[in-house]
């Protein structure tokens, strides 16, 4: 799976964060804590050897779908609990929701987990309608979900929708010591704009690449597309 963050895009958000005075370790992991008596944490030791003093830590790590409890149970796809388009898994009247679901993507004609709050509120969402449509007798539509992700710190706000696939196009001012920088990427792939990522925009502007994710608009040279930046979104 790409990162979302191209090294372009990446090399915005750590000099922004750097210019705040965040220091980002790159290279090295942490592979233990030292504590106090009290058992308060008071160093990071990390794999190159160096130890970091801290009153406080902060993990963030991730984490993988817990579907170990299910096994032989219910069947299962792409490392999830394998859904309909109505978040029924292959025991009828179980339904996942969430993360740990592996669910018909329509838009891309393909199965995918989704690891993003908006997926886990929409399939719950679309589950409760799918169960409530079964005992009214009445059909509910298949989900047809949007990958959408999105992030705030400082003063910054972005916003992702589509796929992170193909040729990424920067557009935009990307200097991290702009007061308000606005900047953004398009995806390109097989000459369709699938993917769009936009850091300072508007509601507007934020609805704008949503709808051009949706589209998949034929895209315009690599040269048209930067120079056109947010105006190519806003003509779909």
């Amino acid at each position: 799976v790409p990162r979302l963050f191209t090294a372009e895009i990446a090399a915005f958000y750590e000099s922004y964060y750097t210019n705040k005075g965040v220091k980002i370790l790159k290279g090295t992991v942490a592979v233990g804590f030292d504590a106090d008596a009290n058992g308060d944490v008071t160093a990071v030791k990390l794999k190159d050897g160096s130890v970091l003093d801290a009153d406080i830590v902060v993990v963030g790590v991730g984490g993988r779908p817990l579907t170990n409890l299910f096994k032989g149970q219910v069947a299962e796809e792409k490392g999830g609990i394998k859904t309909d388009a109505f978040f029924e898994t292959s025991v009828p009247g179980v339904y996942a929701v969430g993360d740990v679901a592996t669910f018909p993507m329509k838009i891309y004609n393909d199965e995918r987990r989704v690891e993003h709050v908006d997926h886990s509120r929409k399939s719950a969402e679309q589950a409760v309608k799918a169960i409530k449509g079964k005992e009214a007798g009445s059909a509910v539509e298949e989900y047809d979900y949007l990958p959408y992700f999105y992030s705030r710190s400082f003063d910054l706000s972005w916003q992702f929708y589509g796929d992170n696939v193909g040729d990424a196009i920067l557009f935009g001012d990307a200097d991290p010591g702009s007061a308000k920088p606005k900047f953004g990427s398009y995806w390109v792939k097989d000459g369709k704009c699938v993917g769009a990522f936009l850091e300072g925009g508007s509601p507007e502007e934020n609805a704008a690449i949503a709808k051009l994710a949706r589209a998949q608009p034929p895209a315009a040279s690599p040269d048209e597309l930067k120079a056109a930046g947010l105006q190519f979104a806003s003509k779909i």
